[in-house]
């Protein structure tokens, strides 16, 4: 009898392996995947954390500033300036309807606008005003001084101050010493109210001009004052805007803490930030960028900066720290010998001057 020899497992142990070797990068893609899906969370929820702290930032700063005017309205209901309280807190009721205190001395401003009696006038000093920037617009030759007059008190009277200044330009420059106490009055109130008219809309610059000329007639109220402080903020800060956005901002940022109502210079002022972060992130200068979006994101929000924010911030923290020695652009070299001066001076050889031979004939 022939020895059988019993068929061995090798082959049939091979197809089991095969399976197992199959399913293991199946196993570390799919470990993969949650690592990445676990992280893309992580990164939605701080996106989200961030996107809410900003917005309770946003909120906390707004509050700031509603309380911060109507405490300035209150100082002018008791300073009789109820003009200038109206308008803060008209801007607060605009953006909170619902404030209790703000309605209450809004209320209470327009009260005492309506029982203010009319002011006394001032005593104007009497200066002529330099001809030679004052309007040249003239209605002819005056007839009769005294209907002109009333005429122009009329004009006054119905704040038709665009009429008014010339007419009452030409009457000092034709009667110079007729009635001169009460134009010169007449002629300061049109000036005060003309230029307050312009400041406020879009002839700032008009308007300031006015205001000094008033200036040099009278003294100027206090809320007078402010607006000439505001107008002159407004007239810098928009100088500089679009041209060089870190000026335009300083000048911004202190009308809209003063006066957010003025010239839309919260919204100019949020403007400018932006702009002048997204310059330093086009130069990749990461934590300008990103000090700037967090100051704008006080004022305003979007997706647009918080996606701006968020990518300042994560290229801020990868960012490599800056040498404390200014790069000067240079590399030193060391390890070098110096250079000595051990050769001799050079010494030009002497040449001789050709001398002109005589020719024997």
């Amino acid at each position: 009898m022939s020895d059988v020899v019993p068929p061995t497992n090798e082959n049939t142990d091979q197809p089991a392996s095969q399976p197992k070797k199959k399913r293991r990068p199946v196993r570390i893609l799919g470990l993969l995947l949650i690592i990445f899906s676990v992280l893309v969370g992580w990164f939605l929820l701080v996106a989200f954390l961030g996107w809410q702290s900003g917005q309770q930032a946003l909120v906390d700063r707004q509050a700031e500033q509603l309380n911060r005017q109507i405490t300035l309205a209150q100082e002018n209901i008791e300073q009789a300036n109820y003009e200038l309280a109206i308008t803060r807190l008209e801007w607060v009721l605009a953006r909170d309807p619902n404030s209790a205190q703000a309605r209450q001395l809004h209320e209470q401003a327009l009260a005492g606008l309506g029982a203010t009696p009319e002011p006394t006038p001032v005593t104007a000093v009497t200066v002529t005003p330099d001809s030679t920037r004052l309007p040249t617009a003239t209605p002819g030759s005056i007839g009769s001084p005294n209907e002109e007059l009333l005429r122009i008190q009329r004009l006054i009277a119905t704040k038709y101050w665009e009429e008014a200044l010339p007419a009452l330009v030409a009457f000092q420059q034709q009667f110079p010493s007729y009635e001169r106490e009460e134009t010169d009055q007449m002629l300061y109130d049109v000036y005060l109210n003309y230029g307050l008219d312009l400041v406020d809309g879009k002839q700032v610059e008009l308007g300031m001009y006015y205001l000094a000329q008033a200036q040099k007639l009278g003294d100027l109220p206090q809320s007078v004052q402010d607006y000439q402080t505001w107008a002159r903020l407004y007239t810098q800060g928009i100088s500089y805007y679009g041209v060089n956005w870190a000026a335009s901002a300083n000048f911004f940022r202190d009308l809209c803490l003063a006066a957010p109502f003025y010239q839309s210079s919260c919204e100019r002022l949020f403007t400018a930030l932006v702009s002048l972060g997204d310059q330093y992130a086009f130069a990749q200068e990461w934590c300008p960028a990103q000090a700037l979006y967090e100051e704008a994101s006080q004022h305003q929000t979007s997706s647009d900066l918080t996606a701006k924010r968020t990518e300042a911030q994560e290229n801020c923290l990868l960012a490599t720290p800056t040498p404390s020695e200014p790069i000067t652009g240079t590399v030193p070299i060391t390890n070098t010998e110096p250079i000595t001066d051990t050769a001799a001076p050079f010494v030009a050889p002497s040449f001789a001057v050709p001398t002109e031979t005589p020719t024997v004939p």
